[in-house]
C-alpha cells in the first residue's frame, strides 16, 4: 500500500471510488489496503464531496472520471483534464456538464473519514478520524490542484497521533506565478505572464528499478537544458513511499544519490533541477521493494514525531509451549536480546552490513535463534533492532516451517517520550497478510522500563503450505495488552481484557 494520493478517490487511499446499485458511491475494496466501503455517498449537490476533475463516460449522474464524454444530465465540474458532457457547454480546461460548478468543500459539514481531503473547509483534515495506518498522505486545498501538468501542488503527511491523525505537513499550496516552467498557481496553466521567454531545463530520471527491502539503491540523474542555460542546483525528494518508513537520499542535493529502502513497498523520487535564469524541470523515478523471505513482520511507531528516542521492540514466539522473554541461543521468544543481526547504537553500520546480504542473491543474514537444529533458513532473525524511535523494526524467516507463531510487541522504554503510537504489518510469500494497529502503548507510571510497562499480545501467524493465516488476539479498540511482568510470569496476557479492564 502506497502513500499515492488518488485525487479522483474519495475512498482512503489506494482504493477507487466506484458506482454501486441503486446510484450510490462505495469504495472498490478488492485491493490489497483493506478498507470498508462508503454506502450511501450520492454524487449530488448535497454531499459535500468534491468533484471529480473533468468529464468522462457517465450517464444520467452517475459518477463521471476524468478525460472523456459526460452522459446525459451528468455533471462534470470543470477541472484540468475533461471533455463535453451532453449536458452543457465544456467548462474552460475541464469537463462540461452544466453551468454550476461544484465546491471542493462545505462549511458546516462534517469531515468525510479516510478520503484525505478537507470536506468541510476549516483547514483540517480528517479532524476526528480514528487511525487506520500510521501515516497517510493529505491535502487541505482543491484536490484537483494535485492533478494538473507540471503542478507544483503537493499533498502533505498526516502522521497518527495516539488514536487521531495529526496536522497536515509539508504540503505544497498555490502561489503567485513565476517563469520557471511550473503551474505555480495549479490552475491548469504554465507561466501565464507577460514576458516569460526562458525555456525550463529538463531534468532526466534513471529507470525504475525493483530488488530487496533493506537494501541499497543507487541513483543518477542528468540534465538538459534547450537554451543551454547552465544548471544551478538538483535535489532529491521521496514523494512517495511505505506508511512509517524513514527513507531519504543521501547526499540530497547533487545529480547522484542513494536511497536505502527501509520497508517493503513502493518509492517515488523526484529530481527537481534549477537552471540560473530561475527554470525548474522534474522528473520521477519508482523503486519497488519485496523481501527474500517467506515470512516477513514490520513494525513503525509514531512516524514523523519529534525528538523520538522512545524504544519499541517485537517479539515472534515460537509455538507451542513458549514462554515469553525466553532468551536463550534456542529459547523460544525471538527478540533483541538473542535475536538480532545488529544494532543501531551503529545504525548507519547495520544497515550497510544487512544491505551487503541483501543485494547479494546468494546470501542472506544469517538466523539467530536455533528453533529447529541445525540453525538455518528455517530459524528467525531480527535484522535492525531501533532503539531511538520510530523504526523501522523487522522480524523474518526465510523458510518457514508449518506451525504456529505467536507476535507480541513490548514497550521497552519511552525515553521521557511518553505514549508510543504503533503498527505492523505481516508478509506472508511476499504478500501483505494484515496490517495492524495503530494502537497506543503506555510506558511505566513515572516513565522509563521495568516490568510495569505495556506488553501487546498482538496474534498468532498459522503457517502451512507456503502461505499463513493472520489471527489477531482482541480488537484495535482492545488490543490484549498487559504488563510485561504479566506476560513473562503467566506466558500470555488475559484475553477478553486490555490494562486489566474487560473489552466492551
Amino acid at each position: 500500500m502506497s502513500c499515492r494520493l488518488q485525487v479522483l478517490s474519495r475512498c482512503a487511499f489506494g482504493f477507487s471510488m466506484i458506482l454501486l446499485a441503486g446510484g450510490t458511491v462505495g469504495c472498490d475494496t478488492t485491493g490489497d489496503a483493506g478498507t470498508e466501503a462508503v454506502p450511501g455517498v450520492t454524487p449530488d449537490m448535497g454531499s459535500g464531496l468534491p468533484p471529480p476533475i473533468g468529464g468522462g463516460n457517465g450517464a444520467g449522474g452517475g459518477l463521471i472520471p476524468s478525460g472523456g464524454t459526460g452522459g446525459a444530465g451528468g455533471q462534470s465540474p470543470p477541472g484540468p483534464v475533461g471533455g463535453q458532457g451532453a449536458g452543457g457547454q465544456a467548462s474552460p480546461g475541464g469537463g462540461g456538464g452544466g453551468p454550476n460548478e461544484d465546491p471542493y468543500c462545505r462549511e458546516g459539514i462534517e469531515d468525510v473519514c479516510g478520503d484525505d481531503f478537507d470536506n468541510n473547509c476549516d483547514g483540517r483534515v480528517d479532524e476526528g478520524c480514528t487511525c487506520t495506518v500510521p501515516e497517510k498522505p493529505c491535502y487541505t486545498g482543491d484536490p484537483r490542484e494535485l492533478e494538473v501538468e507540471k503542478g507544483q501542488c503537493r499533498a502533505g503527511t498526516q502522521a497518527c497521533e495516539f488514536e487521531f491523525y495529526g496536522p497536515c505537513i509539508d504540503e505544497v499550496r498555490p502561489s503567485a506565478e513565476v517563469c520557471d516552467g511550473l503551474d505555480n498557481d495549479c490552475n491548469g496553466a504554465i507561466d501565464e505572464i507577460p514576458d516569460c521567454i526562458n525555456e525550463p531545463p529538463v531534468a532526466l530520471c534513471p529507470p525504475d528499478q525493483e530488488g530487496p527491502t533493506l537494501a541499497n539503491y543507487d541513483l543518477v540523474g542528468a540534465y538538459e537544458d534547450p537554451d543551454g542555460d547552465p544548471m544551478v542546483s538538483a535535489t532529491w525528494s521521496i514523494v512517495e513511499q511505505p506508511p512509517g518508513s524513514t527513507a531519504a537520499p543521501a547526499p540530497a542535493d547533487g545529480l547522484e544519490t542513494r536511497v536505502f529502502a527501509d520497508l517493503q513497498g513502493e518509492y517515488t523520487l523526484e529530481l527537481t533541477v534549477t537552471d540560473d535564469r530561475g527554470g525548474v524541470g522534474r522528473c520521477q523515478t519508482h523503486i519497488s521493494t519485496n523481501s527474500n523471505d517467506q515470512l516477513r513482520i514490520e513494525m513503525v511507531w509514531n512516524p514523523g514525531a519529534a525528538e523520538d528516542t522512545s524504544d519499541v521492540d517485537m517479539h515472534l514466539r515460537r509455538e507451542p509451549g513458549g514462554a515469553w522473554f525466553d532468551s536463550g541461543p534456542m529459547g523460544a521468544d525471538c527478540y533483541f536480546v538473542n535475536c538480532r543481526v545488529c544494532d543501531s547504537v551503529g545504525e548507519a553500520a547495520c544497515r550497510e552490513e544487512i544491505a551487503a546480504y541483501n543485494a547479494d542473491p546468494s546470501l542472506s543474514p544469517p538466523a539467530q535463534v536455533e528453533w529447529f537444529a541445525p540453525l538455518d533458513d528455517d530459524d528467525p532473525r531480527l535484522d535492525l533492532d531501533d532503539v531511538e524511535g520510530g523504526g523501522p523494526e523487522n522480524i523474518n524467516i526465510r523458510t518457514p516451517r508449518d506451525g504456529t507463531y505467536r507476535l507480541g510487541v513490548h514497550y521497552w522504554d519511552d525515553d521521557d517520550f511518553g505514549p508510543s503510537t504503533v503498527s505492523l504489518r505481516v508478509f506472508c510469500a511476499g504478500q501483505v497478510a494484515a496490517t495492524i494497529g495503530p494502537v497506543v502503548l503506555n510506558p511505566a507510571a513515572g516513565g522509563g522500563s521495568g516490568p510495569a510497562t505495556d506488553f501487546w499480545e498482538v496474534g498468532n501467524i498459522v503457517w502451512s503450505g507456503g502461505g499463513c493465516e493472520f489471527r489477531a488476539f482482541g480488537t484495535q479498540r482492545c488490543p490484549q495488552i498487559c504488563t510485561r511482568g504479566e506476560a513473562q510470569e503467566n506466558g500470555t496476557c488475559p484475553a477478553g481484557e486490555t490494562r486489566g479492564e474487560a473489552c466492551r
